[in-house]
């Protein structure tokens, strides 16, 4: 166990922005540096039929709302335990004060970096197109777009925004593990 902090780069956007893309191309390059890390994103932490009610989560952790805080916390306390500090952590995070008090209830020690993708609306809807299949496509690309609507309206405060349009992944990824100064290997 260490006694340095979580070092946590929230990667968020609107669904299809390429978040994950971006963690795994983030993680290669750690890895091939050979930079602890863990990368988790936040869709698989609550992927559960049916959803635990309010008094099943509080028996596991009292005064908890929602099975993503109480998954968290499980899932770094063991990552925590072997040494690890940097944790990459992608998702939509549509409310973002919100989910910075899920995120550091189940990691207390945490100090987050937030990194929010953009892209214009031509770029979501094609990315979309390639990625989305059947009925719902449609109804998809309407929610990304309403998404990027709403996280282009807020202020950016302290958020590092990076916009994706004819970007690569690669790209992306040295531009942010500067910013965030992740290749030093240091914690």
């Amino acid at each position: 166990m260490t006694d340095t902090p979580a070092r946590i780069l929230l990667v968020t956007g609107p669904a299809g922005i390429g978040k994950s893309t971006l963690a795994w191309e983030i993680g290669s390059r750690l890895a091939d540096m050979r930079i602890p890390h863990v990368a988790i994103e936040t869709d698989e932490l609550d992927r559960v039929f049916p959803k635990p009610s309010r008094e099943e989560l509080e028996t596991l952790s009292p005064g908890t709302t929602d099975v993503s805080g109480v998954n968290l916390a499980a899932l770094w306390s063991t990552y925590r335990a072997l040494g690890h500090t940097r944790l990459i952590l992608s998702g939509v995070m549509m409310h973002l004060e919100f989910d910075r008090r899920w995120i550091t209830a189940a990691i207390p020690d945490a100090e987050i970096t937030v990194l929010r993708l953009t892209a214009g609306d031509a770029t979501l809807v094609e990315r979309l197109d390639r990625r989305e299949v059947g009925s719902g496509k449609d109804e998809q690309i309407q929610r990304t777009l309403r998404q990027a609507r709403r996280m282009a309206a807020e202020a950016p405060g302290a958020q590092l925004i990076v916009e994706t349009d004819g970007r690569s992944a690669r790209e992306i990824a040295t531009e942010v593990l500067d910013a965030v100064a992740w290749l030093t290997g240091e914690a």
